[in-house]
């Protein structure tokens, strides 16, 4: 089992990633930072070719087998624990602009493919196996492409994708989930963090969007995952500090604390040394 601190082009190739809209990584054997929780706002659909990989997804344990395809929405918290020495997985990414464009253009098909529900995977017969293997193949040649249509035809094959993946769901008697109120609750309280981390940490922020008490919000919140809403907030802020430091070596910690919208740098500090464990410093100074 590996446990080596490698970064994937998922989280090292950001800029590159928005600026093409889609792109495909055919040969991945590691996952980012072993034993540290990453999160990033790129959509991501992965095909297990071989091995297996052990992460957990908002704290939920997955394994993520050969044969394996799954769909991954943006934001969420992935920590990966352990992967066999012949872990090897295809990988599209899709930026937040491809992605809001595509649904855009084909509202009812991909609606429930973005949707955060179907972030679990479905597990392929060879024969599904061996066509969306042929057809991630042809995601890469379209989206090394230079075509003025590029989008356009990055966009047919994503709906090719998508009802194949529908079809195979119901041959395989695999259970397409419904999502109860607090799942879609929960969807959207991870959304509102992502855009309002910086603005503000406090529960009742977040609950006076649902109409609802911070009480009974993060009691709910807590329901369905096992975290109060407080955790998740302070995760998500914490989870952003780890990837400035290790991603902005330009900047001072009391720069960061301000970015953070912290008081400054004593209380910034005090809050990744409680949830990180150190302080600032010497997570830089490890990292």
């Amino acid at each position: 089992m590996r446990k080596i601190r490698e970064y994937q082009p998922i989280t090292a190739s950001p800029q590159e990633i928005d600026a093409r809209g889609l792109m495909v990584f055919d040969d991945i054997r590691r996952m980012p930072s072993y034993g540290e929780p990453f999160s990033t706002s790129f959509m991501t659909i992965g095909l297990n070719l071989e091995g297996w990989v052990r992460v957990e997804c908002d704290t939920r344990p997955v394994i993520f087998q050969p044969h394996d395809i799954a769909i991954l929405a943006p934001n969420h918290v992935i920590c990966t624990r352990d992967s066999s020495d012949d872990y090897r997985v295809m990988l599209i990414v899709l930026s937040p602009a491809f992605r809001e464009e595509m649904q855009r253009r084909y509202p009812d098909i991909y609606h429930d493919n973005f949707n955060y529900r179907f972030q679990q995977s479905l597990h392929l017969e060879n024969n599904q196996f061996t066509v969306i293997h042929q057809l991630f193949h042809l995601f890469l040649s379209v989206s090394r492409s230079d075509s003025p249509r590029r989008w356009d035809m990055l966009g047919d094959l994503l709906e090719v994708l998508f009802l194949l993946l529908q079809d195979y769901r119901k041959v395989n008697g695999a259970p397409i989930p419904i999502p109860s109120l607090h799942e879609e609750m929960f969807a959207q309280f991870n959304e509102a963090i992502v855009k309002h981390w910086r603005k503000s940490r406090e529960v009742k922020f977040y609950a006076d969007m649902f109409h609802l008490s911070p009480k009974h919000f993060s009691s709910v919140i807590k329901q369905r995952t096992g975290r109060n809403a407080l955790d998740w907030i302070n995760g998500y802020a914490a989870i952003k500090a780890r990837m400035m430091l290790r991603y902005h070596p330009e900047m001072t910690v009391s720069q960061m604390a301000q970015y953070m919208g912290f008081l400054d740098q004593a209380s910034f500090s005090r809050f990744f040394k409680r949830y990180v464990g150190m302080s600032p410093t010497e997570f830089r100074r490890q990292a």
